[in-house]
């Protein structure tokens, strides 16, 4: 913990001289954007007809065999995953952006789950919907957590001629839909690179004003994909198994990461729970 945190804490310093020297312009461009706009807080979405979208209900049961929590109240751990959704919306909305990228420095951190809780959780906001992608396309693992059974994800969709309607999953859970992946693409950093790609996510991000986008993304160390998709998302989450990366590790993947505004990190597998866990 201390060897992440010494990383972290030189992060955050050079990433506060780069705030301090944009946030006045940041501050005057806001004001500008919030004239004539409506308080995306104002209405709430309650009722949404998937006429296009694949309804799939998924059970609690199996949403808690897969570590799926976020939306049980009864479970404590659970609420770890509400009070990230709300740093992360705060920091989302204070900045306008829309999309946010989840990664880790290697395989096997916990990326995937955390990106799946942290849809649902924004999901259970009545004025929020949320877009899961399933970006990984070397190892995608969306479906897997949610045992989805799907005939075409996100590699099919780039490189065939299917229609985004036969590939989006709502998954039983209010405002929340899944763009899942399916199979190995040894090809992914030419999908991702394609004008295809690049036409998917300018659709995805001017259907709904209110949609959130979080694409599970591969690791960061181990591909060159989170890189040449970076303009695809506005800021990103990095996930650190605790114990598991060497500080050189971290400092390279918060290296790769600059540019992409890293909101922060979440240490997960922790052995120590969290202080709020039992309040």
């Amino acid at each position: 913990m201390d060897r992440i945190q010494k990383a972290l804490d030189k992060a955050k310093q050079n990433y506060a001289k780069t705030n301090i020297q944009n946030q006045a312009s940041r501050n005057v461009s806001d004001q500008r954007d919030l004239k004539g706009k409506e308080d995306p807080l104002k209405s709430p979405i309650e009722d949404i007809n998937y006429s296009k979208t694949k309804v799939v209900e998924v059970s609690n049961q199996r949403l808690d065999r897969r570590r799926l929590i976020a939306g049980f109240y009864n479970n404590p751990q659970s609420a770890v995953f509400r009070m990230l959704r709300t740093q992360v919306l705060k920091q989302m909305r204070s900045n306008r952006w829309q999309s946010l990228a989840v990664t880790s420095p290697t395989e096997g951190e916990g990326k995937s789950v955390v990106a799946a809780n942290l849809a649902i959780a924004i999901a259970m906001e009545l004025n929020q919907t949320v877009l899961l992608v399933d970006m990984d396309l070397r190892n995608p693992s969306i479906a897997k957590y949610f045992e989805l059974n799907v005939n075409h994800g996100l590699r099919e969709y780039l490189s065939g001629d299917y229609q985004l309607s036969d590939i989006l999953i709502n998954p039983g859970i209010k405002r929340l839909v899944i763009l899942p992946g399916l199979g190995r693409a040894e090809d992914s950093a030419e999908l991702l690179s394609s004008p295809k790609m690049a036409s998917l996510v300018d659709d995805v991000r001017s259907q709904y004003d209110s949609r959130i986008i979080i694409f599970d993304v591969p690791p960061i160390l181990q591909t060159d994909d989170v890189l040449l998709s970076a303009n695809y998302f506005d800021s990103t989450l990095l996930v650190l198994e605790d114990g598991k990366n060497t500080e050189s590790n971290i400092n390279k993947s918060l290296q790769l990461l600059e540019g992409t505004n890293l909101m922060g990190t979440v240490v997960n597998k922790c052995s120590r729970a969290p202080e709020h866990q039992n309040y």
